[in-house]
């Protein structure tokens, strides 16, 4: 990150890809600055991105736990936390970071230099993380939404792209899906038992394809019995021969 002009430039092409123009100009290239640049490098007011993404790892949790909340509101605690998972994952930041253009911007040792860590998954997904966490502390009272701003229409298209890729339907309207296509059969599901103290209910569901036990499951709740029920008939498909 040099002083002159096509780096300023860069700089704020990287900006305006994130969709935040810093005030505090020091937040972004500590974001930027890896721990071997700081280790072979080292000079007074050079630190490493560390901190900052130890703090924007927390600012992406919740806001994408809220984006989830809002979106899915019928979900379990179950669901909702593969779907942040799946959000959060370092192979979904490194995407978010390679999409604004972010590997040439960090400042590295030379033995990450050489070794190609410009283009790794996991230093990429910290140093988006470690943005994240300088645009929290570079927005005064508002952090959290600007945060949002920058975080809410990359989380919003990688939902959009799971989904078109039925990675994050629930098991319930896979199973239903499957089976209504194969057999033109709607999935009933049946209490087989409730156990426990009212305060610590455990649920025993089966899952049927018409007269065919295709699955059962134990939760919580109902839902999460059924949930788990559909589950175990995902996984075994003897049910589509069966019952046809």
């Amino acid at each position: 990150m040099g002083e002159d002009g096509s780096a300023v430039v860069s700089l704020a092409q990287l900006e305006a890809a994130l969709g935040h123009t810093f005030s505090d100009r020091k937040l972004l290239a500590d974001a930027l600055t890896h721990r071997s640049y700081v280790h072979e490098f080292a000079a007074p007011g050079v630190v490493s991105n560390e901190r900052l993404e130890f703090l924007g790892d927390a600012v992406l949790g919740l806001v994408a736990s809220d984006l989830l909340c809002a979106a899915y509101p019928q979900a379990d605690e179950g669901e909702l936390t593969n779907l942040r998972a799946a959000l959060v994952r370092a192979s979904t930041l490194a995407g978010f970071a390679r999409r604004m253009v972010l590997g040439p911007h960090l400042r590295l040792g030379r033995g990450e230099e050489t070794t190609g860590g410009r283009e790794r998954d996991l230093l990429l997904a910290r140093a988006f993380e470690a943005l994240v966490g300088a645009v929290y502390l570079d927005s005064g009272t508002r952090r959290l939404e600007a945060a949002q701003q920058v975080l809410a229409p990359l989380l919003r298209g990688e939902l959009e792209r799971l989904a078109a890729r039925r990675t994050i339907k629930d098991s319930k309207s896979l199973l239903q899906e499957l089976a209504q296509g194969r057999l033109g059969i709607t999935p009933s599901y049946h209490m087989i038992s409730e156990e426990g103290p009212s305060h610590e209910r455990t649920f025993v569901v089966e899952v049927r394809l018409g007269e065919l036990i295709a699955g059962q499951g134990t939760g919580r709740s109902k839902r999460q019995a059924e949930q788990a029920a559909a589950e175990v008939a995902l996984h075994d498909e003897g049910w589509s021969v069966s019952a046809s």
